[in-house]
């Protein structure tokens, strides 16, 4: 790197042939490392321990909602974007959809309740419900709602992508022995003897009761 830098007319001098043959690698070291200082434009780069570092000098509310490496991206990637918006109804939707949890905001003017008052519906998997959970949701919207207004409810749904299989079968048979005809008296030298035998099994299925969502 550094030979191609120096003027060809200087390299034929030894000395400075050999003093950049010297510190060529260390520059390569110093060149291996300036992707390091290129921090915001490799977001999707970078290690979790990073990221966690840049939410912390972003100030993001609710980055602890956050369930995988993904979700603290978007969240660090809209971070300036949130704290522009902040204390409006398109920040509490943009800061849900970067955690990838669906949401619905309904104002007073839409429901006919009090002025200024509103509500929030969040479908979340099951799986990720903790027993913090409610009250981290509800500080992250007071923490991007605008002073006036106020939360009137928080209704969360659940659902789940966890399968349960059931089935019960029954079977039911019964067997019959059926002896032919006793003849006492042999009246002529034909014998004719006769059987019949007869099996019926009955086969059930039965499917559980399918349940797509609760609420909780």
């Amino acid at each position: 790197m550094i030979k191609e830098l120096i003027p060809p007319n200087l390299l034929q001098d030894q000395n400075i042939k050999a003093l950049a043959e010297a510190i060529e690698p260390e520059f390569e070291k110093v060149k291996q490392e300036i992707i390091n200082v290129l921090i915001y434009p490799r977001i999707d780069e970078l290690d979790e321990q990073v990221l966690d570092l840049l939410a912390w000098q972003f100030h993001i509310e609710g980055y602890e909602l956050a369930a995988n490496i993904t979700e603290k991206r978007n969240l660090i990637k809209k971070a300036i974007e949130l704290h522009r918006y902040k204390g409006t109804r398109y920040a509490i939707e943009q800061v849900l959809k970067a955690l990838d949890l669906e949401g619905q905001i309904n104002e007073w003017f839409e429901y006919g309740g009090q002025p200024y008052y509103f509500k929030v519906d969040i479908n979340l998997k099951y799986q990720g419900l903790q027993s913090d959970t409610y009250d981290k949701l509800l500080n992250l919207i007071e923490e991007y709602k605008n002073l006036r207004s106020k939360l009137e409810a928080l209704n969360i749904f659940l659902t789940s992508d966890f399968k349960q299989n059931r089935a019960t079968a029954t079977l039911s048979g019964h067997d019959m022995t059926v002896y032919p005809y006793q003849v006492k008296e042999i009246q002529t030298n034909f014998g004719d003897y006769r059987a019949i035998g007869y099996q019926a099994v009955h086969t059930t299925t039965v499917y559980p009761q399918q349940v797509t969502q609760r609420r909780l």
